[in-house]
């Protein structure tokens, strides 16, 4: 039995020793060292409502597989109305936003290198966008723009001599991209200089237009130069 008291007094020892060592340890502390317990307090972002008019200068064509020789047009008028919602994430990260609205434009092409009958058009087409909105502010007069998504469009009229036939579509959808500078004027306007590329991803024809056997792949874009001008509702 005495070998077991003396193992258990040295283990009581041991553990007496350890419980100072840590509370010797714990009440210690290092000179120079400073607990910073200051609260950072970030200011509360809000939400912003604008409507605005944008209006784009375009270069448009026609992407065709195979090369159809077509040349690229200018549309020199193409004006859309918008709604954007900044919407800062958990009233901090002010970085985020929607875009919406209407927008008139047209794209088409011209025979080149092939003189097809009743081949080349113009359409008209009234689009509905919606965009993510991205937006990084730099000082109080400035905006780094930045947006991507889909549009979904109608193709309402053509310059075709005898309008649209059973190959030409109507529905048109596809996505849009751009990046630009904001300059905000006072508290409630801002001026909006963008460049956009649309691609659309309905084919203009259907691929069976020129022949049943050789299929021909027309997929419309425009590269624009956009000019907006937006009220700050809130």
């Amino acid at each position: 039995m005495r070998p077991l008291r003396e193992i258990t007094i040295a283990f009581i020892l041991l553990l007496t020793s350890l419980s100072l060592y840590a509370q010797n340890d714990t009440t210690k502390i290092k000179p120079g060292i400073q607990w910073d317990t200051a609260i950072v307090i970030k200011p509360v972002k809000y939400p912003e409502h604008l409507i605005g008019v944008r209006y784009d200068y375009s270069f448009t064509s026609v992407s065709m597989t195979p090369e159809m020789g077509i040349k690229p047009i200018q549309s020199p008028v193409n004006v859309a109305v918008l709604y954007t919602y900044y919407h800062p994430l958990w009233s901090v990260i002010d970085y985020f936003g929607i875009q919406t609205g209407f927008r008139y434009t047209k794209y088409g092409f011209i025979n080149g290198e092939y003189n097809f009958p009743n081949f080349e058009q113009t359409v008209s087409v009234i689009e509905l966008p919606l965009i993510s909105a991205f937006h990084v502010d730099m000082g109080e007069h400035f905006r780094i723009l930045l947006s991507i998504g889909p549009f979904l469009g109608y193709r309402f009229a053509t310059t075709k001599e005898n309008g649209f036939d059973c190959f030409d579509n109507r529905i048109d959808y596809g996505v849009q991209g751009g990046a630009g500078l904001a300059y905000i004027i006072g508290k409630r306007f801002e001026l909006h200089l963008e460049g956009i590329f649309h691609y659309s991803l309905s084919m203009l024809y259907h691929p069976e237009k020129m022949s049943s056997t050789t299929w021909v792949y027309s997929y419309p874009w425009q590269a624009s130069i956009s000019l907006g001008f937006h009220v700050k509702l809130k």
